[in-house]
């Protein structure tokens, strides 16, 4: 398989594929908290006129009780569905993805400017996405866990052949990301909040 034919076929596929997962887990997660927020709302607004009367007497309790298990049930599909987890994992990983394709494009890293760039290209986005796959299973595995954003923990993997030090990369979930030189390494928590609002 030539380069050409690897970038067009499996890279620029996953990149698809992980910006539709992340757009789509946005867009759930907004919308089941934006539900939670407006039904919670409508409780704050109704629940004063429970007990008065008027017209709207027989309607005002209904109305609570139905808006209290919408709240009740958007946030647990929330918590079972981790949209919000997915969201910023997938976002993380195709900016990895990306990254690593524009270093090895560019050959800006050591690593891509030696004769087999290829090959350790290769090897490095494979292993970012079969990190995701291993991450996908633990989380299959494991819907009933509660939901940790903070359970991140910092990866060390070896670097290329000739890079020199190792480095140490922070994605959710303990995910190990191989990186083509520390200087690429830029997921750090305090980008989460930047990358979230995307």
């Amino acid at each position: 398989m030539d380069v050409g034919t690897y970038l067009s076929q499996r890279i620029d596929g996953q990149l698809d594929w992980l910006t539709k997962a992340s757009q789509h887990n946005k867009l759930a997660f907004l919308r089941y908290r934006l539900l939670g927020i407006g039904l919670g709302s409508l409780i704050t607004i109704l629940s004063p006129y429970a007990g008065q009367p008027g017209p709207l007497k027989a309607w005002i309790s209904p109305l609570l009780q139905l808006s209290g298990a919408g709240v009740a049930i958007s946030g647990s599909l929330l918590a079972l569905h981790r949209h919000q987890e997915n969201w910023l994992r997938y976002r993380h990983l195709k900016e990895n993805l990306e990254r690593e394709k524009m270093l090895f494009l560019t050959g800006s890293s050591e690593a891509y400017a030696e004769p087999d760039a290829f090959q350790c290209f290769v090897r490095i986005a494979e292993a970012i996405m079969a990190e995701e796959r291993a991450s996908w299973a633990r989380q299959a595995s494991d819907k009933t866990a509660p939901h940790r954003p903070e359970a991140e923990q910092a990866a060390t993997v070896p670097s290329p052949e000739g890079e020199g030090p190792r480095a140490e990369v922070l994605v959710p979930g303990a995910a190990t990301v191989p990186v083509a030189s520390a200087a690429a390494v830029q997921v750090l928590a305090p980008q989460q909040d930047r990358s979230a609002s995307r």
